[in-house]
């Protein structure tokens, strides 16, 4: 009944953000066996994709698969968010110019809505009001606002576009607590800083053309890769967004994704004359190919390679999305950083989900269990069950020293390095570490939904003299320094320099008491044996219009 009465969204091309909690509900259907063509690892998609999905969903559930209470309820709900039925759009401004918002299940709000035979237009108001705490020796606190729009659509299903931008101001408190948030601290003026500014902003931007096969997009966003069920070893949340250019295949066996994207890297002043100067900053790119199949609908196996290199203009190598990254570099007189990713994905029965990612930073068969600096590896074993509108799972993750780095060094930037403005791209636990997390996701009833990981993680960091600040000795803890160990001794040991070990908890919880009005609380705690313990937390009211 409901597909009947719903708008077709097969031709909406424009992305839905890699942090739309869509993407979950979506997994946790495949880990149970509703939707086996889902593929988690690598977001964002297009809203059109994405709704067929839904459709996919809902047809197999109508057809007997039995859903329970809450489960149902989410579904019904994101497809009405998706699918935007007609009759249920309401704007702010009602029948003579009077305010009416709205409050029933059943409505999606807009500041403007607009659709024809050409376009599809969207325009939402979002705003936020939050309070954040944080210790780590000290104690910081402050309360923000945080207005946000929201302006996507598409024309005649063929070119969509996205386009989402915040600009927050902290009102009260100690601006360094916004250091402490996850979500804030990749913005270099935040985390880079030692009192950050109270103003912090961010965009997200996407302009794709796509069918039901091809697709080629120009954005500014998050980009997430890997197989987890929390941070992967590819791309995480855990740095900013940044630039790139993707194009993309997508069969029922085959995918293939190919990205270019400009990384950025601390800035420094080159002197000029009369005491001037110029603020330069190093040029940065990372280029990967992505290459997944799908031979059997219970496994799915993928295979990455990326490379980050710098201290020139975009490389015409790997801009061909065809050519080798491997080859291409070597071509190129090996002085970039490349990295290979293996995964695996299968479930072995439905209600059960099995991953595992091998990456290489760099691999020397010859010396393979030697302790070489010259194999910097990390793998990552996940293993996950759904009952009803709950998916739980238990991952180890293990990263050896020196992984993610690279030894060159110009201008006080190790360039080639795989992060972006001092932030990795890959797991947050950094190289050196390892660390065991089980996590709980649930979709519960009155609109609730919420997370929570347990982890226990041990890391090595690099010594450092406590008189100078300088690195004395370096294990291959921090992703910023490459530097190779002497070459009397060439090698790397697990959990070598000053090491760390210790619990932690991080606990999300959404409730959305009335439609569009919802209470978010996040919080993170983190015990260190020889470091200060860390807690942050933050509340937050959202009002979407």
């Amino acid at each position: 009944m409901l597909l009947a009465l719903s708008v077709p969204v097969s031709a909406q091309p424009e992305i839905l953000p890699a942090e739309h909690p869509l993407y979950d509900f979506l997994h946790q259907q495949r880990v149970r066996g509703l939707l086996p063509e889902y593929r988690h690892e690598a977001r964002p998609l297009g809203r059109g994709h994405l709704g067929r999905l839904l459709d996919s969903l809902s047809v197999r559930t109508d057809d007997g698969a039995r859903l329970d209470a809450p489960t149902a309820d989410w579904l019904a709900r994101y497809r009405r968010e998706i699918f935007e039925p007609t009759d249920a759009v309401a704007a702010v401004i009602g029948e003579g110019g009077r305010v009416h918002i709205p409050l029933g299940a059943e409505s999606e709000k807009f500041l403007y809505y607009h659709r024809s035979d050409d376009w599809r237009l969207a325009l939402n108001a979002i705003g936020r009001f939050q309070g954040r705490a944080s210790e780590e020796g000290e104690t910081y606190q402050g309360f923000s606002l945080v207005p946000e729009g929201v302006f996507q659509g598409n024309y005649r299903g063929i070119v969509g576009f996205y386009v989402g931008t915040f600009n927050g101001a902290q009102m009260t408190g100690d601006t360094r607590v916004l250091q402490a948030d996850p979500v804030l601290a990749p913005l270099y003026y935040i985390g880079r800083t030692d009192i950050p500014p109270g103003n912090f902003d961010r965009a997200t931007t996407s302009l794709r053309a796509a069918s039901r096969i091809f697709s080629a997009e120009i954005a500014h966003a998050r980009l997430l890769l890997g197989a987890s069920f929390g941070d992967g070893l590819i791309f995480t949340e855990n740095a900013d967004y940044f630039s790139f250019v993707r194009l993309g295949l997508d069969t029922r066996v085959v995918q293939y994704q190919f990205a270019h994207g400009a990384l950025g890297d601390q800035s420094f002043v080159v002197p000029g004359d009369e005491d001037s100067g110029v603020l330069l900053g190093p040029e940065r790119y990372i280029a990967l190919h992505r290459l997944t199949l799908n031979p059997w609908r219970r496994l799915q196996l993928a295979f990455t390679e990326m490379v980050v290199y710098g201290q020139r203009g975009p490389e015409l190598a790997y801009l061909n999305p065809i050519n080798p990254i491997k080859p291409a570099e070597h071509a190129l007189w090996d002085r970039d950083n490349s990295l290979f990713a293996l995964e695996a994905v299968f479930r072995p029965l439905d209600g059960v989900e099995a991953y595992g990612t091998f990456l290489a930073d760099d691999l020397d068969v010859g010396l393979l269990g030697q302790n070489s600096f010259n194999n910097k590896w990390a793998f990552q074993l996940g293993l996950g069950g759904a009952i009803g509108p709950a998916l739980g799972w238990v991952e180890y993750t293990r990263i050896e020293p020196f992984v993610y780095t690279h030894r060159f060094l110009l201008d006080g930037s190790f360039y080639n390095a795989y992060q972006h403005n001092g932030f990795g791209l890959g797991h947050p636990i950094g190289p050196n570490a390892d660390q065991v997390e089980v996590g709980l996701r649930a979709w519960g009833p009155w609109r609730t939904r919420g997370e929570v990981r347990a982890r226990y993680a041990r890391r090595g960091e690099n010594v450092i003299d406590p008189e100078t600040g300088e690195v004395v000795r370096n294990v291959g803890g921090d992703i910023g320094d490459g530097r190779q160990p002497p070459f009397s001794d060439f090698s790397k040991i697990f959990l070598a320099g000053d090491r760390f070990a210790g619990p932690g908890l991080t606990v999300g919880l959404t409730w959305e008491p009335i439609r569009d009005i919802a209470l978010n609380v996040f919080a993170d705690y983190q015990q260190w044996d020889n470091d200060p313990n860390r807690l942050f937390v933050r509340t937050e009211l959202v009002v979407d219009l």
